[in-house]
């Protein structure tokens, strides 16, 4: 009795003391799981949650540390003990971004998964705004956080997410290859692929970074003697923290994640401008994002330092790239009149017998308007005739404020080799042009 008494008060002890080690997001008590649909833009996983209260959208990103919130919705934040803290990350431009913290805000996703003293950093730069490279509002970015306490299952076919009390609540486990996950000091997760190029480079250490959405991204100057890539061409990879994030795209000969293999990918070389602000350490090569991880499904277990993996439907796709050499943004909104249909003039006929009148219905609507904001130099589009601020009309004749600007993305991503039209606003008169979705590559 005495045995079977210490055996309870050590196993109680151990919950409670395994429970008030979970700080940040945290399963309602008795709740298994809990999951949440997402949606999936420009590949980035983009989920809904409640801030405070405000209903917002946020990225999830597992290669970052902190929780942010851009400035334009400070508002929502808890003003209290706040202080001023110094942002450092990707891009070129400049050294620091400026911030504040705020402690003790009440973030709730799905219906079961709380912080009642979530920490927030609120980036101050008004500039830094994502809705005009997204086109749907993004009010901040989740990191860490989000994934420490709990396995996180993320189906980027169903778009889904699921968060797990533990690991044994996920089905059919054993169908998923595992790789050892390694978390460090500022949660973020690694693991290990092997890729070829002019040889294989064997054992190289990754970031699995769900906030990139590229298939890989190599450090050169971590790797060493790396030969040029296949069909490279310079390009802007995206925006960081810290400015502009310039670089290299290009093919190498495959990549190996466990037992899977891709042929031929295109991956990203950042230059070293824009990761000069990161700590990067020795051991890591580079980071493993999204153009490859959306082809399996995923469970990133934190607590047990593992990363389980099964393609699913998208996993035989090609590897896609947007080819036109264009930046489209998303401007503003204006509203524009529409028809919506005929009514008749139901008055009798006349006695010289004339039919009734039509009618026309008109409706205002508020369309999205898109921009070109930056065109590759010798890019098919440039050559064409295309340039930076001129207005988006229409896509092979569809207009494009009928489009959201994932689609149009998705109609320059998989047109690829074909000739498109496009078509122009530029100086108050329309212009067309037309090109070929291809790269004029280096060699």
């Amino acid at each position: 009795m005495k045995i079977k008494l210490c055996i309870s008060l050590v196993l109680f002890l151990t919950f409670l003391q395994i429970h008030a080690q979970k700080t940040g997001l945290i399963l309602a008590e008795n709740v298994n799981k809990e999951t949440i649909s997402f949606e999936f833009i420009k590949n980035l996983v983009v989920i809904p949650l409640t801030l405070n209260g405000h209903q917002m959208n946020f990225i999830i990103d597992s290669g970052l540390k902190e929780t942010i919130l851009f400035s334009q919705f400070d508002q929502t934040i808890n003003k209290e003990n706040l202080r001023q803290v110094t942002l450092r990350g990707l891009g070129k431009d400049v050294a620091n971004t400026k911030g504040y913290y705020s402690s003790d805000n009440v973030m709730i996703i799905g219906k079961n998964y709380v912080s009642k003293n979530m920490k927030i950093v609120v980036i101050q730069d008004e500039n830094f705004n994502l809705f005009s490279r997204l086109g749907i509002d993004v009010h901040g970015i989740i990191g860490a956080e989000f994934f420490k306490n709990y396995p996180i299952r993320i189906d980027y076919f169903k778009h889904k997410i699921t968060i797990y009390n533990s690991i044994h609540s996920v089905k059919k486990l054993a169908k998923y290859h595992v790789n050892e996950l390694e978390i460090n000091t500022e949660n973020k997760p690694f693991t290990i692929i092997d890729f070829t190029h002019d040889k294989t480079y064997a054992h190289q250490k990754m970031l699995i970074d769900i906030g990139n959405s590229d298939g890989l991204w190599l450090f050169k100057n971590q790797i060493g003697n790396l030969p040029a890539l296949q069909h490279s061409f310079s390009d802007e990879l995206g925006k960081g923290f810290n400015g502009t994030i310039n670089g290299e795209r290009g093919t190498i000969f495959s990549v190996n994640l466990g037992k899977y293999t891709f042929q031929q990918p295109l991956i990203a070389i950042p230059n070293f401008e824009s990761i000069q602000f990161i700590n990067v350490k020795n051991d890591r090569k580079g980071s493993l994002g999204n153009e490859i991880l959306r082809r399996f499904t995923i469970v990133l277990d934190y607590p047990n330092n593992k990363f389980y993996y099964k393609p699913n439907r998208n996993f035989k796709d090609a590897f896609h790239y947007n080819r036109s050499g264009l930046t489209i943004i998303h401007d503003q909104f204006e509203w524009k009149k529409e028809g919506v249909g005929l009514t008749f003039d139901r008055k009798e006929l006349n006695e010289y017998n004339t039919a009734p009148s039509k009618k026309i219905n008109y409706q205002y609507v508020l369309k999205p308007v898109y921009k070109i904001e930056t065109v590759r130099k010798k890019s098919n589009a440039e050559i064409a005739g295309v340039k930076p601020n001129d207005r988006l009309l229409k896509l092979n004749g569809k207009q494009v404020d009928k489009m959201s600007l994932n689609e149009v993305e998705i109609f320059m991503r998989n047109n690829e080799f074909q000739q498109i039209s496009i078509k122009v606003l530029r100086n108050n008169q329309e212009l067309e042009f037309k090109f070929i979705l291809d790269i004029p590559y280096k060699d």
